[in-house]
């Protein structure tokens, strides 16, 4: 069982509105109904949720270039993950959030920790988005970003839709999409959900011209602003399980190029599952270190 509890919003130290993170805790029982663990919600969404947008982007062949917009606990996630899986191919990573603070926190808590654990000889660092020249270095980092992951609540799009097409591109991006959870979100343009399905290097197992990647079709069309917004049908999403069980049963030429190298978007709402499996998961290593505490006759 997983309960969420969504704070009311509060005045920021400069007069805005702010919405603090959300919270909660996950209830993990046994086929008997007995619990056995319980976890912190906010860290294992966060993981969860960011794992799941990472598994395509392990297929991408070039990663060099990372932009990453949010620094909570999902763009925290994303750098771990990204420098665990594949530091060594990795040349920069950008963080941008609307406090630029807090981005540089992210960048110098995980630069530390890179030291100690990957090692990856990448570049962090991040971008004022209150400094006059922000759209032009945004726009610079946008037209050289092998991958994009916006992790934002935000109901208006974090960039323009030429933004990652700008520039003289010799690879096509990989972009992902996990903060825009409900139907009034929206992290990217429509149409730049359209422009990747209807691409004619685009992939589609099922006639449509072309797909986004997702993962979960039927909830996406009903919780995702974007994927509402543009129009995009079921037929025209591929699920990150039906690709892996392709890839299992069969070798498809077109559609390993397409998620190598093609321009490819994936929209992410949260499959519940994932919490389930995550948390036994972390239950199983807190076991084998010893950590975390113990109630007996619970």
């Amino acid at each position: 069982m997983k309960i969420i509890v969504t704070p009311a919003p509060v005045e920021s130290p400069n007069g805005n509105t702010a919405n603090p993170p959300l919270n909660g805790i996950i209830a993990l029982c046994d086929s008997l109904g007995r619990p056995i663990g319980l976890l912190n919600a906010a860290e294992v969404t966060g993981f969860r949720t960011t794992l799941c947008a990472l598994i395509p982007w392990t297929w991408r062949r070039h990663t060099e270039n990372i932009v990453i917009f949010g620094a909570g606990k999902q763009g925290l996630w994303y750098t771990r993950l990204a420098l665990a899986l594949r530091g060594s191919e990795i040349k920069s990573v950008t963080i941008i959030n609307r406090s630029v603070a807090r981005a540089q926190s992210l960048v110098a808590q995980v630069t530390e920790e890179n030291q100690k654990y990957w090692k990856s000889s990448a570049t962090l660092f991040s971008l004022d988005p209150s400094q006059p020249d922000y759209s032009k270095r945004l726009a610079t980092v946008l037209s050289t970003a092998d991958a994009v992951f916006c992790t934002v609540g935000s109901t208006s799009p974090l960039f323009s839709f030429q933004g990652v097409l700008r520039g003289t591109r010799s690879r096509s991006p990989f972009i992902s999409a996990i903060g825009s959870w409900q139907s009034d979100m929206m992290e990217l343009y429509p149409e730049l959900l359209r422009y990747a399905a209807g691409r004619p290097d685009s992939y589609s197992p099922r006639g449509a011209s072309g797909c986004i990647i997702v993962d979960d079709a039927q909830e996406c069309l009903v919780k995702s602003g974007e994927v509402i917004q543009s129009g995009l049908k079921a037929e025209q999403m591929l699920q990150v399980g039906e690709i892996l069980s392709w890839q299992q049963e069969k070798s498809g030429e077109r559609l390993a190029s397409w998620l190598a190298d093609g321009f490819v978007v994936y929209e992410g709402v949260g499959v519940s599952v994932t919490d389930l499996a995550a948390g036994n998961a972390i239950l199983e290593i807190a076991k084998d270190r010893n950590v975390g505490v113990s109630i007996a006759n619970f």
